[in-house]
């Protein structure tokens, strides 16, 4: 999220455009997806599942800290593919471990506390960003030890990065619940490949209805969250250390209505089946269309800073109701492959497309300027359409 918050002192270092950028932000990110998402998701399903999140949190840890060595376009793109180990690791092995360790009926919950810590790090990470670089704006270059001299924007990647390096320490003693169990059956767990496959084809109308309805939720989030700095700096002259603040609180507070909110009412609509989850998301995502094409057109900053927050808060929603629907659907075995499956699918369109999309559209249609909101405007509400029409389909299978 830091690189949203930093556009234009990174385009300025590196002499490079908004399209570039956004390759930054999404393709960057989505590259390690297409390599080795789904043979994690396998291997997850194969071994100590927090001991892999550990490995996972220093590997993206490492690379964070490698973006704010780099120099140049491809030095940032290449440090910034490390930081895609995190959706690759993390979230199959998070949403297998939850399934394992809470009841089904609470689910929604459970993963709206867990996406939870993705809102709020991304809001601490546009608040602790904008301050670490306005408490060294006035600093051409930072000499540090072991690192030499860096840039002001170098210096808050590298504060992102260290401490997650102590964080992976910590989960190497944090159990694993599915653990002893395998020990006690010498079973390795994961199903055959050839069932995973077996399972997707069976139930394909509805997995890839969830997959694809994600997905496009993702497209309009991430083309637009991406650039909320960048709106609000440009389009309201706002500061950068209080973009990152406006920015980050937003952010939190959409994340919190919505994951945990939301999470907890899809535990009680229609009993927290799958098909009531869907169905609820379909209507979150729809309705939020209106506020969707509005935030990035009002002229006034606080009533955009509201609308954004209630078109966040639906796609919060949907970030609960997914992983628990396709934890609840999958069969053991084959949990954390089907999540890896999910989160290559959402964040290859989501991550890979969205901020290029709306870097494109701004590039070509509304050069210039604060153009990047009326290509939010478009973007924003073009996901949440198909997202809706997808949740709908997925509720009619899941019914089945």
């Amino acid at each position: 999220m830091i690189v949203g918050l930093l556009v234009d002192q990174i385009k300025a270092d590196l002499d490079i455009t908004d399209t570039q950028i956004s390759l930054i932000q999404g393709l960057s990110f989505a590259i390690f997806f297409t390599l080795a998402s789904i043979p994690i998701g396998r291997l997850i399903d194969r071994v100590h599942r927090t001991r892999a999140v550990a490995a996972g949190i220093a590997a993206w840890s490492a690379a964070t800290v490698a973006c704010g060595q780099a120099t140049s376009f491809m030095g940032l793109f290449v440090a910034r593919m490390g930081v895609g180990v995190g959706e690759a690791v993390l979230s199959p092995a998070a949403y297998s471990i939850i399934a394992d360790s809470f009841p089904r009926r609470r689910l929604g919950l459970a993963m709206g506390l867990f996406g939870l810590g993705s809102a709020t790090g991304a809001g601490l990470a546009f608040m602790i960003g904008g301050g670490v670089v306005a408490l060294v704006a006035q600093a051409e270059t930072m000499n540090l030890p072991i690192f030499g001299a860096v840039r002001p924007w170098q210096f808050a990647f590298i504060v992102a990065g260290l401490p997650g390096l102590l964080i992976a320490l910590a989960f190497l003693f944090i159990p694993d619940p599915g653990q002893a169990d395998r020990a006690a059956t010498g079973a390795t767990s994961a199903m055959p490949w050839a069932n995973v496959r077996a399972e997707l084809r069976q139930r394909s109308g509805f997995y890839w209805s969830v997959f694809g309805g994600v997905a496009a939720v993702n497209l309009s989030v991430l083309g637009t969250v991406n650039w909320l700095p960048a709106m609000y700096m440009r389009g309201f002259g706002t500061e950068l250390s209080t973009t990152g603040y406006i920015a980050g609180a937003l952010l939190i507070a959409g994340g919190l209505l919505g994951m945990v909110g939301g999470g907890a009412i899809m535990d009680r609509v229609g009993g927290g089946v799958p098909a009531a989850r869907m169905r609820f998301c379909a209507w979150a995502v729809g309705i939020a269309m209106i506020p969707a094409v509005a935030f990035p057109l009002v002229p006034n900053i606080w009533m955009a800073g509201l609308l954004f927050v209630a078109f966040f808060t639906a796609a919060a929603a949907v970030v609960s109701a997914a992983p628990s629907v396709l934890q609840e659907m999958a069969p053991d075995g084959m949990r954390a492959t089907i999540a890896a499956v999910y989160v290559f699918v959402i964040n290859a369109i989501g991550i890979g497309l969205g901020p290029s999309v709306t870097a494109g559209l701004a590039d070509v249609l509304f050069p210039g300027g604060d153009g990047i909101r009326s290509a939010m405007a478009i973007v924003a509400p073009f996901g949440y359409a198909i997202g809706a029409a997808l949740f709908f389909n997925a509720a009619k299978h899941a019914r089945r």
